[in-house]
């Protein structure tokens, strides 16, 4: 099982600048074994490792937020059979939204009325080709964000976590 590592958001991640104002900021990295990967083939991999209990979890999510009147976004791993290399900045990523991409980093997220989402998958973090790290930058717009986020603030890093121990990449 890969060990993952609570780490600051990299210098080098678009996130970096934005996460300091944020709401909620986390960030993770573990081992990158195959170094070809791009970062959308990473999040692909990872995105399809979500284990069982995390997607009952979203999907409770979904079905809660819709009293709400928020969106109901679907499974971390429904991603498609898509290639990674099909996709491009304004497509869909299973949940996310693509709103950049590099050779080194893709950053996806949600805007709903509550909150802003934003998630990087950055490769060489800190010019280490052996390392991956996904950040995740939050941004609160109201009174339901800041509610939303006592729960989802605790347990996104288990999912996160779990998403990269499993993960094949």
């Amino acid at each position: 099982m890969q060990q993952v590592t609570k780490r600051p958001i990299p210098a080098a991640s678009l996130l970096h600048a934005v996460s300091t104002g944020a709401y909620f900021a986390d960030s993770f990295t573990t081992t990158l074994h195959d170094r070809s990967l791009t970062p959308a083939e990473i999040s692909l991999r990872v995105s399809r490792a979500t284990p069982p209990w995390a997607e009952a979890l979203m999907s409770l999510r979904n079905r809660v937020v819709r009293l709400f009147g928020l969106k109901a976004v679907g499974g971390l791993g429904h991603v498609g059979s898509k290639p990674a290399a099909a996709y491009a900045v304004g497509d869909r990523m299973g949940i996310f939204s693509i709103y950049a991409q590099t050779p080194d980093e893709l950053v996806m997220g949600i805007d709903d009325r509550h909150l802003d989402v934003r998630v990087s998958v950055l490769k060489r973090p800190d010019n280490d080709p052996s390392k991956y790290v996904i950040s995740t930058v939050v941004v609160v717009h109201n009174l339901l964000g800041r509610i939303y986020m006592l729960p989802v603030g605790r347990i996104h890093p288990l999912i996160v976590r779990a998403l990269m121990r499993r993960a094949v990449v």
